[in-house]
């Protein structure tokens, strides 16, 4: 029988919220009022300004004294750092996944992405393979720093990712991600480090790309 993880009413909040943020239910530039946010989540304001707090430091809205927060905006420049970032620590974190990830959990990734491939009008299982296959290539690490940041750029990207898409992936992006993830899988079964570095670099490269071809980056 697994063991059951319950959240704290605080953790409830900041999750509720970030994922809100994420999904770009607020969108950047949004004024998120306490009291308004207390009502709605049926909680008092104390967990939803300690939650307020955590997502400051994420770097997903900015506190304004006797107001509440603001959504932090989604520039060019912050999504070209943030693949930059990731780009430098998940192709060293996927070195370790190559020595030392199991054909089990190989094939369990495998499985889903090809489940993914099957039903690509999917989002929230392609969002579900995205998360397992990205949390594979870090599992490894011994670093809790590195961890920490991969966490923080994870969520960021995922936001700049959806708010660059307007919403969920089309088809036509999930299929092709998904054959990059396959690819990285293929790597990791010959627990090549340097191969298995390559494809991953090269898939964050063509995240990178895919994001920048927004509209909403034209005129930055």
């Amino acid at each position: 029988m697994g063991i059951k993880v319950f959240q704290s009413l605080g953790d409830q909040v900041f999750e509720t919220l970030k994922e809100k943020i994420v999904n770009n239910e607020y969108k950047p530039g949004e004024l998120m009022q306490i009291d308004k946010l207390a009502s709605e989540l049926g909680v008092s304001t104390t967990p939803v300004r300690e939650a307020l707090l955590r997502l400051e430091s994420m770097g997903l809205v900015c506190i304004e004294r006797n107001k509440g927060a603001v959504v932090t905006q989604v520039s060019k420049k912050l999504a070209q750092y943030t693949w930059e970032f990731r780009r430098l620590l998940e192709a060293h974190t996927s070195r370790d996944a190559a020595i030392h990830c199991s054909d089990a959990e190989l094939e369990a990734l495998e499985s889903t992405l090809q489940t993914v491939l099957a039903h690509p009008s999917d989002f929230e299982l392609y969002k579900k393979s995205d998360l397992a296959i990205h949390a594979l290539l870090s599992k490894y690490t011994e670093n809790y720093l590195i961890i920490n940041s991969l966490n923080n750029l994870s969520i960021n990207a995922r936001r700049i990712r959806y708010f660059a898409e307007e919403g969920p992936f089309p088809e036509e992006v999930i299929v092709p991600v998904t054959y990059e993830h396959l690819s990285i899988v293929e790597a990791l079964k010959y627990h090549n480090p340097d191969l298995v570095e390559q494809r991953v670099k090269m898939h964050l490269e063509n995240a990178e790309k895919r994001t920048m071809k927004s509209p909403f980056f034209d005129n930055e």
